[in-house]
C-alpha cells in the first residue's frame, strides 16, 4: 500500500470521527451540569433552567457555535511549519471538535491530578481539628472558586476563539470571521432552543402532561439522570428526553455543515491562488 493511498485513508477515518468529537464531549458536559445542580428539575429542561444553569449550560455551545463561524474561511498553519504537536493543536479542527470544551477538559484532568496525588500521597489522621474559617474567608472562597468555574469551564473556549481571530487577522479576514462566529453562534444555540420551544408548544398536552410517572420508571429513569431529585411528572420526563435527543442532533449537525463549508472554501482558495511561476512573472 503505497504512502499516498495511507494517508487519503487516514484523511477519510478522520473526517468520519471528527464529528463525533464534539458529540461525546458535549454529552460528558451535559451529565457534569445535570450531575453539578442535582435537582431533578435542573439541567435539560430549559424550562426550569435558573439564570445559573442557562449561563453553564450555553457558554460552550455558543463557544461550538463561534468557533464553527469564525473558521470556515481561515486556513490551516502551512505543513513543516512547526512541529507536527503543535500543528494539531493549532489546527482548525482541533479547534472547533475540541476548543469549547477546553476548560472542562482541563478542569477534569486537574481533578483526576489531585485525586492521584492523593492516593500517592495519603495524609494520615490524627491531631487536633482545624479551626473553622472566618465567614468572611469563606464566602471570599466561594465566589473565587466560582469565577475560576466559569472562567475556565464555562468560558474556556474564548483561547481558542482568540486564537482564531489573530489567525483570521493575519489573513485579513478578521471581520468576515468574527461576523460570521458571531451570526453561526446565535443560530445555532437560537434554532436549537427555538425548535425545542416550538415543539413542546405544539404538543403541549404530551410535553405538559401532569400525571406522575409510575414508580418503576421513576426509579430507573430519575435515579439515572438526576440522582436522588423529587419526583417529576411525565410531561417534564418526556421534554428532557427530547431535549437531550436534540443537543448531540444539533451538535454533530454542525460539525458536518462545518466540514462541508471548510472543505468547499478550501478547494475554492486552492483554485483561487496562482501557480508561483505566474506570480514570479
Amino acid at each position: 500500500m503505497g504512502r499516498g493511498l495511507r494517508t487519503e485513508i487516514a484523511g477519510a477515518l478522520a473526517w468520519l470521527i471528527f464529528p463525533m468529537a464534539p458529540v461525546l464531549l458535549e454529552e460528558m458536559y451535559y451529565q457534569f451540569a445535570v450531575n453539578l445542580f442535582g435537582s431533578s428539575r435542573s439541567g435539560p429542561d430549559p424550562y426550569d433552567w435558573s439564570w445559573g444553569t442557562w449561563m453553564v449550560m450555553l457558554g460552550p455551545l455558543l463557544g461550538y457555535g463561534f468557533l464553527a463561524g469564525s473558521t470556515a474561511e481561515v486556513p490551516d498553519p502551512p505543513p513543516g511549519s512547526m512541529s507536527r504537536l503543535r500543528r494539531i493543536v493549532a489546527r482548525r479542527a482541533s479547534w472547533v471538535a475540541i476548543g469549547p470544551w477546553a476548560g472542562f477538559l482541563l478542569m477534569l484532568a486537574g481533578f483526576f491530578g489531585f485525586v492521584f496525588l492523593g492516593r500517592l500521597f495519603p495524609t494520615t489522621g490524627g491531631g487536633q481539628a482545624a479551626a473553622p474559617a472566618p465567614p468572611f474567608l469563606t464566602w471570599l472562597s466561594g465566589w473565587v472558586w466560582t469565577v475560576i468555574f466559569l472562567v475556565f469551564v464555562v468560558f474556556g473556549w474564548l483561547w481558542p476563539a482568540w486564537a482564531a481571530l489573530r489567525r483570521a487577522r493575519r489573513t485579513g479576514l478578521l471581520g468576515r470571521a468574527l461576523v460570521r462566529g458571531v451570526i453561526t453562534a446565535l443560530t445555532f444555540v437560537g434554532s436549537l432552543l427555538g425548535s425545542f420551544w416550538a415543539i413542546t408548544s405544539a404538543w403541549r398536552s404530551y410535553f405538559f402532561d401532569p400525571r406522575m410517572m409510575p414508580i418503576l420508571l421513576a426509579a430507573l429513569g430519575v435515579a439515572a439522570l438526576s440522582g436522588c431529585g423529587g419526583p417529576i411528572t411525565l410531561g417534564e420526563f418526556r421534554r428532557r428526553e427530547m431535549f437531550h435527543a436534540m443537543l448531540p442532533a444539533w451538535v454533530f449537525g454542525l460539525a458536518v455543515l462545518w466540514w462541508w463549508a471548510s472543505r468547499r472554501r478550501a478547494v475554492r482558495r486552492r483554485d483561487e491562488t496562482p501557480p508561483d511561476d505566474s506570480r514570479s512573472s
